[in-house]
């Protein structure tokens, strides 16, 4: 099976990088993957039919178009995954809305809709074992706190546990930006999908 995985941004391509192996084996052994990062997140546009514009590369301004272009070209070897940060929207009402754009494509294309509740790092702390790994001094204390895939503030719950420091710095700033990446690459390759306690992973 070949994977097409379109993914929000950096953070989710490089942890997908890692993970994918764990979960489906070894490159060509025998699945192939290929993960598309987008410019975050974005909204979808008015008319799911209209030419997207090219200086909006964000994943849901995006979607219409690419599933259209897939479903041009059909291959039962192969399965489309877009995986979306749910932060605080509805789920049953996302997922309405972008299997609506399903009814746009050709050739009676199917796509999976997959959601990291409430962020990417609902993954990182459903492994406290892969999150000791990476950092021994992590507070544990913090992690307690935390109900998994709950609504919270996912991230900055993280950040708390393991570099409080950056919370004083400006939300979503290069900082935040920086350890979220960092988080991607050094993370998952502690993390075990046997034991991860997160719903969505």
């Amino acid at each position: 099976m070949h994977f097409e995985i379109l993914v929000e941004g950096q953070a989710e391509l490089t942890a997908l990088s890692i993970l994918m192996p764990k979960i489906v084996g070894e490159y060509e052994q025998p699945n192939t993957w290929r993960i598309h990062k987008h410019r975050g997140i974005g909204k979808l546009p008015e008319n799911p039919l209209q030419h997207p514009d090219p200086r909006n590369t964000t994943l849901l301004h995006q979607l219409p178009a690419k599933l259209r272009a897939y479903s041009k070209a059909p291959n039962t070897d192969r399965a489309i995954i877009v995986l979306l940060d749910l932060d605080d929207k509805n789920q049953e009402i996302l997922s309405e809305e972008l299997n609506s754009l399903l009814a746009w494509c050709e050739n009676n294309f199917t796509a999976d809709f997959e959601f990291a509740i409430e962020e990417l790092e609902a993954w990182y702390l459903g492994d406290r074992q892969a999150l000791l790994a990476f950092n021994s001094n992590i507070r544990i204390s913090v992690l307690a706190q935390y109900v998994q895939d709950s609504i919270c503030g996912t991230w900055e719950m993280l950040a708390k546990a393991d570099d409080p420091s950056i919370l004083s710095q400006k939300k979503r700033g290069p900082h935040s930006l920086n350890k979220k990446k960092e988080w991607s690459k050094k993370i998952p390759p502690h993390m075990d999908i046997d034991r991860n306690q997160s719903p969505s992973f």
